[in-house]
C-alpha cells in the first residue's frame, strides 16, 4: 500500500502492443459469420428445425430406392408411378420425359433416369425444404443487423479494421451457412444416396450434372433470401418487428398469388385446359423461386416465366444490397 496522500496508479495510459497474430484482410468477414453461427446455435429451436430438415430424406430415398429396383419388378414399378403421379407438379416430369411407359424396358429406364431423379431432387427443395427455409431463416436473421444497431454494438465492430464489405459478408455467411445446410447438403446426400441403390456406380456417369444443378438452385434460393432478411433486419432496432415483415412477405405473397390465381384456374379446369399464371408468379416469392430452380433442374418446358423471375430475383437482390450498404453506413454518418 503507498503512504496516505500518494496517487495510486489505476492503469496504464499507454497503448499495449499486440501480442496475438492479426487476421488478414481477407479473412475478417470470417471471423463475424464464425462468432454468428456459433452464438445462433444457442437456439434450441434452431436445433429442432436443422434436425427436421434431415427427415424429408428418408421420405424421398424410398422413391429413389423403388425406382432403381422397379426395373426387376412391374409391381414394384406400378407402385413408385402411383407414388411419383402423387407428387406436386408431375405434370412438370410428364412435359420432360413424356408419359411413363407400363414398364420400360433397359433403354428407357436408362432414359428416364435422369428426368425422373432431378424431379424428387427438385420435389425435396421445393416442398419441405422451402418451408423450413422460411422458418429458420425467420429465426437467425433478424437479430443479426438490428441488434447492432440497438446495442451499437456497431461501434465495436468498427472500431477495428474492418470495412462495411467485410461487416456485411460476415452477416451474409451465418445466414447462407444455415440455408446450405438445410437445402444444398440434403439434397446432395439424397443424390449420394442414388447412387448406393442404383444397380451400379456407373449410374453416376448418366447423372453426374446433378450435383452441379443442385448447388446452383441453392445458390438462387441463398443469395436474394439472404439480402432481403437482413436488408429487413437493418431497417428497424427491433428483432421482432424485422422478424414479422419477413413471414409476411411470404404469407402475404402467396395469398395474394392464391387470390390470383383460384377463379382463372378454376376457370381452366372446368374447361379442361392448361392454365399458365403468367405474371401472376411474380407476385409470390415462393412461385418465382420454384420457378428458377424448375428451370434449373432441366424442366424449362414448364416454366415459361423463367426470364422474368431470374429478373426479379436480380432487382430484388440488387435494391436489399443496396438498402444494406446504406443502413450499416447511416449510424457512422451521425
Amino acid at each position: 500500500m503507498p503512504p496516505v496522500g500518494e496517487a495510486m496508479p489505476i492503469h496504464n495510459p499507454g497503448y499495449l502492443p499486440c501480442t496475438t497474430a492479426r487476421v488478414t484482410s481477407f479473412t475478417r468477414w470470417w471471423t463475424i459469420c464464425v462468432t454468428g453461427i456459433v452464438r445462433t446455435l444457442k437456439s434450441t429451436w434452431l436445433k429442432r428445425l436443422l434436425f427436421a430438415a434431415f427427415l424429408p430424406l428418408l421420405a424421398f430415398a424410398a422413391p429413389f430406392l423403388a425406382f432403381e429396383q422397379s426395373y426387376r419388378d412391374p409391381q414394384i414399378w406400378r407402385g413408385f408411378t402411383a407414388v411419383i403421379k402423387g407428387m406436386p407438379q408431375s405434370a412438370m416430369l410428364s412435359a420432360s420425359i413424356g408419359e411413363l411407359p407400363a414398364w420400360p424396358d433397359s433403354d428407357q429406364f436408362s432414359d428416364i433416369r435422369h428426368g425422373v431423379w432431378s424431379f424428387m431432387l427438385l420435389t425435396m427443395l421445393r416442398y419441405p425444404q422451402s418451408f423450413l427455409i422460411v422458418l429458420i431463416v425467420g429465426i437467425v436473421a433478424p437479430p443479426l443487423i438490428s441488434q447492432d444497431l440497438r446495442t451499437r454494438a456497431y461501434l465495436i465492430y468498427f472500431s477495428r479494421p474492418i470495412t462495411r464489405l467485410e461487416y456485411i459478408l460476415g452477416k451474409v455467411g451465418v445466414v447462407a451457412f444455415f440455408l446450405v445446410v438445410i437445402s444444398a447438403l440434403p439434397a446432395l446426400i439424397l443424390y449420394v444416396v442414388g447412387l448406393l441403390l442404383s444397380p451400379s456406380l456407373g449410374i453416376f456417369f448418366e447423372t453426374w450434372d446433378l450435383p452441379l444443378r443442385v448447388m446452383l438452385a441453392s445458390i438462387v434460393l441463398v443469395i436474394p433470401t439472404t439480402l432481403v432478411a437482413l436488408a429487413i433486419s437493418s431497417l428497424t432496432l427491433e428483432s421482432r418487428y424485422a422478424a414479422f415483415a419477413w413471414f409476411a412477405i411470404w404469407i402475404v405473397g402467396h395469398v395474394t398469388y392464391s387470390a390470383l390465381t383460384a377463379i382463372p384456374s378454376f376457370e381452366a379446369q372446368r374447361m379442361q385446359t392448361e392454365y399458365q399464371p403468367g405474371w401472376r408468379i411474380l407476385t409470390s416469392p415462393y412461385q418465382v423461386l420454384g420457378n428458377v430452380q424448375a428451370y434449373i433442374f432441366g424442366f424449362g418446358e414448364s416454366v415459361p416465366m423463367a426470364p422474368a423471375s431470374f429478373a426479379a430475383l436480380l432487382l430484388v437482390s440488387a435494391v436489399s444490397l443496396m438498402i444494406l450498404f446504406r443502413r450499416v453506413n447511416a449510424p457512422m454518418r451521425v
